[in-house]
C-alpha cells in the first residue's frame, strides 16, 4: 500500500527537490556505466563537476524560498474570506498567513446569499463594511507589532472596560482587591471614561500618591492596591495596549511591617467583658476573636458545623487555608447554646452597624484605644506571644501563608517590652 502526503507534495521546494534528486540518480547510474567503458580520468571531473551543480541548485532554491517566506510575511495581509453554512447563510472569516502558519478568525458575521429585499440588501452592505473594519484593524494591529507603534483606535479604548474585562475573567484569590482598586481608580481619575492613552508615567505616579494619601487607606493596602494596578497594566502590554508600561518606572514601596492597629491587654479584655454592651452578640463574637485570632468575615459564616468537640476547624475566606483552632474555656463559653449544624453561631448586623455598637462600648468601659475585629485579631496574636507562645504555633493558629507575616507581631512585643522597661522608676544612685 502506497502512503501518500499531499501536504508535503504541494511544496514547491519538495517536489524541485525531488526532481533533482531522480535526475542526480539517474546521472549517477549513467556515469557510473560510462566509467567501465571509458577512461576514468576522464568521467571522474566531469561527475564532480555535475555533484557540484547540483548543490548550487538546491542552495538556491533553499535561497529562493527563505526569501520568498520573508516576503511574505513582511507583506503578510489579512484577507476577508466567506464561508457558506448549512442555513444558506454566508459566515465572513479573515485568513491570515504569515509565512509558516495559517489561521482563521470567524468574525460571527453572516450574509445573505442572494438578498430578496432591499432590507437585507442593506444588512449586506453594513456587515461588510464592519467586516471590512475589523480586517482592517488586524492588519494596523500585525504592523503595530512589528514597527512598535500603538494604532490610534487602541488609544481610544477605555481603560474600565478593559480592567472590568480583566477582573472577569480572573480567577486568583485576590480577584476582590481587583474589584476595590478599580474603585478608587474611578475616584482618583475623576471621569467615567479612561483611555488608554492618558495613563501616563505621571497619571501612575499620582494615583500611586493619591492611594498613600487616601483617608480610608492604611498599612499595606495602598502598596497591594498599586501592585494589582501594575499586573493589569502588564497584561494590558501583552494585549498591546501599551507598548511598555507606564507604571513600570514608578516605584511601589513596601511600608515597614509593623502592626499599627491598637493592641488589647488582658487586662483591657477583662475590661470589656465586665462592661455592658449594647448587643450581646457582637459582645461575645468580639471576644470570641480575641481568643481565636479569626478575621470579621470568618466570625460572620462561622456555623456550628465547624465547632468539633474542643476545636474549631474551618477554611479561611481570605486565603482559602484550612485552620485549626484548639478552644480555651473562655472561647468556649463565648460560643453559647449549641444551634443547627448549618446555623450561624453569632448572628450580626451589618460592618456599619457592629462599628458603631464596637465604638458605644469600648467608650463606655472607658478605653481610648481602637476597637475593631481586626484590632481583636492582632490582640490575640500579640498576647500569645506575650505569653512565650513560639512563632511558628502563633502562625498556624492565624493561618498565615508564611512566617514572615507573623514577625511583625514578634517586633510589636519586643516594642512593649521594651517601654515597659522605660517605665519603670529610675533609682538614685
Amino acid at each position: 500500500m502506497r502512503v501518500r502526503f499531499p501536504l508535503l507534495v504541494q511544496n514547491p521546494l519538495i517536489r524541485e527537490i525531488k526532481r533533482k534528486t531522480k535526475a542526480l540518480i539517474f546521472s549517477a547510474f549513467v556515469f557510473y556505466s560510462l566509467s567501465t567503458f571509458c577512461y576514468p580520468a576522464l568521467v571522474l571531473p566531469f561527475f564532480v563537476t555535475h555533484l557540484l551543480l547540483d548543490f548550487a541548485g538546491y542552495l538556491y532554491i533553499y535561497q529562493g524560498n527563505t526569501i520568498d517566506k520573508q516576503a511574505q510575511k513582511q507583506g503578510m495581509a489579512i484577507k476577508l474570506r466567506k464561508k457558506p453554512l448549512a442555513n444558506g447563510k454566508l459566515s465572513l472569516y479573515l485568513d491570515s498567513w504569515d509565512g509558516e502558519q495559517r489561521q482563521y478568525e470567524f468574525l460571527k458575521l453572516y450574509l445573505y446569499p442572494r438578498p430578496k429585499d432591499a432590507l437585507e440588501k442593506e444588512h449586506n452592505k453594513d456587515t461588510l463594511k464592519m467586516a471590512e473594519n475589523i480586517r482592517a484593524k488586524r492588519e494596523l494591529m500585525v504592523a503595530s507589532d512589528e514597527y512598535g507603534f500603538m494604532p490610534a483606535f487602541k488609544k481610544k479604548v477605555n481603560f474600565y472596560e478593559y480592567l472590568q474585562q480583566f477582573i472577569k475573567g480572573y480567577t486568583k484569590k485576590d480577584i476582590r482587591m481587583f474589584g476595590s482598586m478599580l474603585k478608587y481608580l474611578r475616584e482618583y481619575a475623576q471621569t467615567d471614561y479612561l483611555p488608554t492613552k492618558a495613563i501616563t508615567e505621571n497619571f501612575c505616579r499620582g494615583f500611586r500618591e493619591f492611594l498613600d494619601n487616601h483617608p480610608n487607606l492604611s498599612g499595606e493596602t495602598p502598596y497591594d492596591f498599586f501592585a494589582r494596578f501594575k499586573k493589569v497594566l502588564k497584561q494590558a502590554v501583552r494585549d498591546n495596549l501599551f507598548s511598555n508600561s507606564p507604571a513600570q518606572d514608578v516605584q511601589n514601596k513596601r511600608i515597614d511591617k509593623t502592626v499599627s492597629k491598637d493592641i488589647l491587654n488582658v487586662e483591657e479584655l477583662q475590661l470589656l467583658a465586665k462592661t455592658h454592651c449594647g448587643n450581646d452578640q457582637i459582645k461575645r463574637a468580639f471576644l470570641f476573636a480575641c481568643n481565636t485570632g479569626l478575621r470579621y468575615c470568618d466570625i460572620k459564616v462561622l456555623q456550628w458545623r465547624h465547632i468539633q468537640g474542643g476545636s474549631l476547624q474551618m477554611t479561611q475566606q481570605k486565603t482559602s487555608k484550612p485552620v485549626i483552632i484548639n478552644l480555651n474555656t473562655t472561647a468556649l463559653r463565648l460560643l453559647g447554646e449549641k444551634g443547627k449544624p448549618e446555623e450561624a453561631v453569632f448572628t450580626l448586623p451589618s460592618h456599619t452597624g457592629i462599628l458603631k455598637v464596637l465604638r458605644y462600648w469600648k467608650d463606655r468601659a472607658g478605653l481610648s484605644k481602637t476597637v475593631t475585629f481586626h484590632v481583636a485579631r492582632h490582640s490575640f496574636a500579640t498576647n500569645l506571644l506575650i505569653y512565650e507562645t513560639d512563632v511558628k504555633t502563633v502562625s498556624s493558629l492565624l493561618g498565615h501563608t508564611s512566617l514572615e507575616h507573623t514577625q511583625k507581631y514578634v517586633r510589636v512585643v519586643e516594642a512593649l517590652k521594651q517601654k515597659a522597661v522605660n517605665r519603670l522608676p529610675e533609682i538614685e544612685l
